[in-house]
């Protein structure tokens, strides 16, 4: 039984996390959280101890989350987690990290009001968060309590309009809520339309946001933009496109955001395109695809340009919707749904390339997978 948790030491009885420990080595045993599909009978989000030496990992408790498609880490050191489902049942849960402990604490939750939330962020100032609503074509956004606990849905933002490929977008469907480096714009894309909704942020109001984008940035026709990322300057971002299964490279001034180049991921045209992550060098930019060809397009960054050269394909297990980095760059965890585990690979920083350590981690359905400070306050 595990009996605390840290980001730099993790305690256990009976365990190698607890053996390491005594060694007094420098090896990190951190903190890693997956979030999957379940059904009521199951826990859907789980902590485990990751050993970033080996790369081996180890269960430590189940957190009291339905359902749990996506969850972020908020700068002031709670979690919120999105549990995915009809507009009757879907919520928003905040979770307090364990500290010492291996018992997470649901503080609360609240009705997200709309159907099949997907994304979740915090506002720049910490005072909102927010709910990419994916079947609803809406934005939820709830204030903050001080004590980081959710407050009733205080705005719905709604999306209209539609896009060329029918079957995909007969109407809106927001997939990712991100904002600018400069905490100046939230940007939501939506998937429905082929559009960045783009909006400034008011602290100074009741909501975030006004009701109605600023501007929205059309993309490609029948792209199906999904996830976006920024590099470390924040002068360049790039979005995943689920249906064309292509990058776009936008250029951002501080005030727009104008696309620069579109680069296909893969080209088995499977409109499955999942997650976008930057190396954490910036040198090379990795997005997951799924359906065909299920694997991780692997990108050079061009330090002058910050365009896109293709290198390379990974293999992965089925159905690689969401992926992260360990903290220190070495390794490359993977979310494989239809495979039931989370896959781990060895990352070569100077070539980007990725190699399956034959590490797995057992979840049902996992579709989000993210390291977490537990001590963070």
């Amino acid at each position: 039984m595990l009996c605390c948790i840290g980001i730099v030491s993790i305690g256990c009885s009976n365990s190698k996390q607890s053996e390491k420990m005594s060694d007094n080595t420098e090896n990190q045993i951190l903190t890693l959280m997956v979030g999957s599909y379940s059904d009521s009978t199951e826990t859907a989000l789980r902590t485990y101890a990751f050993d970033a030496e080996d790369g081996s990992s180890e269960f430590i408790c189940p957190v009291p989350v339905a359902n749990a498609s996506y969850f972020i880490q908020a700068p002031s050191g709670l979690i919120y987690v999105v549990g995915e489902g009809d507009e009757a049942g879907s919520m928003i849960t905040a979770v307090r990290p364990s500290g010492q402990y291996a018992n997470p604490e649901v503080i609360n939750s609240q009705l997200v009001g709309s159907s099949a939330p997907c994304y979740v962020a915090v506002t720049p100032d910490g005072k909102y968060v927010v709910t990419a609503n994916y079947n609803g074509g809406n934005a939820s956004v709830f204030p903050l309590a001080d004590d980081g606990s959710v407050r009733p849905r205080c705005e719905l933002l709604e999306f209209v309009g539609n896009g060329p490929v029918e079957s995909r977008q007969d109407k809106s469907h927001p997939h990712c809520i991100s904002f600018t480096p400069d905490g100046k714009y939230m940007l939501v894309n939506d998937l429905g339309t082929d559009q960045i909704h783009q909006f400034s942020i008011n602290s100074d109001s009741i909501s975030p946001v006004r009701s109605v984008s600023d501007k929205d940035i059309e993309i490609k026709p029948g792209s199906g933009p999904r996830h976006i990322v920024f590099n470390q300057a924040g002068e360049m971002a790039y979005l995943i496109n689920e249906i064309s299964d292509a990058v776009t490279v936008l250029k951002y001034d501080g005030q727009n955001l104008e696309p620069v180049q579109y680069i296909q991921a893969d080209t088995a045209n499977a409109q499955g395109a999942g997650d976008i992550h930057l190396s954490g060098d910036g040198k090379y930019l990795y997005a997951s695809l799924r359906l065909k060809h299920d694997g991780i397009a692997t990108f050079k960054v061009d330090p002058a340009t910050g365009l896109l050269t293709h290198i390379g394909h990974t293999t992965t297990l089925r159905h690689p919707r969401n992926f992260t980095f360990s903290p220190d760059g070495r390794y490359m965890l993977v979310a494989s749904r239809d495979d039931n585990a989370v896959q781990i690979f060895a990352v070569d920083k100077e070539t980007g390339a990725l190699t399956d350590t034959g590490n797995r981690i057992d979840v049902p359905k996992p579709v989000c997978v993210k390291f977490i400070n537990p001590e963070a306050r």
